[in-house]
């Protein structure tokens, strides 16, 4: 609901003609009429709240979900996610900077989100790897008891297909939780 608040109030907010070199005769007819040489107070806030909301809110749900956990990992779950909510915190109190025209204000939490993508995309690579891609194939592992690792290994060296689902099933026909 936050985004949908967002969506409506920049749908309004890249309309206006506040800025110094914005004209609105240079508009279509169609939204020449619907530009406003002010943005009203009200309008900033749905827009800036309506995003920090949306923000926390996949916060929330990202320190609830159980992500895997590797060592060497470049900035921590917590640390990415103290960011977001200091991120948060200034795009709800942008607003308050009247001094910000509608331009600004969209370019300011365009910004600020790009900035905690970047840092979300770059704290979950690993240290020893390079951030951007570097050729080499990605490497996956598992831990699984010694019989299926040895069975599993003696696989890959002859070349042999695996079935990953009977890799799964336990001695007793059991497929173990996630």
């Amino acid at each position: 609901m936050s985004y949908v608040l967002a969506g409506a109030s920049l749908s309004r907010l890249v309309l206006a003609h506040d800025c110094g070199d914005a004209d609105s005769e240079t508009l279509a007819d169609a939204y020449s009429g619907r530009s406003e040489a002010e943005v009203e107070p009200g309008l900033r806030w749905f827009y800036c709240v309506g995003l920090g909301i949306a923000l926390l809110c996949m916060s929330v749900i990202s320190f609830c979900h159980v992500h895997k956990k590797f060592e060497g990992q470049r900035v921590t779950k917590r640390s990415r996610l103290g960011l977001r909510v200091a991120v948060v915190v200034v795009i709800i109190c942008l607003p308050l900077a009247e001094s910000l025209n509608s331009l600004q204000l969209v370019s300011t939490t365009t910004g600020l989100i790009g900035l905690v993508l970047a840092f979300d995309l770059y704290g979950c690579t690993y240290v020893g790897e390079s951030f951007l891609r570097d050729g080499r194939k990605c490497k996956y592992w598992a831990d699984c008891p010694r019989k299926r690792r040895r069975a599993l290994e003696e696989a890959i060296k002859t070349g042999a297909m695996v079935n990953v689902e009977e890799l799964a099933v336990d001695e007793k026909g059991y497929v173990p939780a996630p």
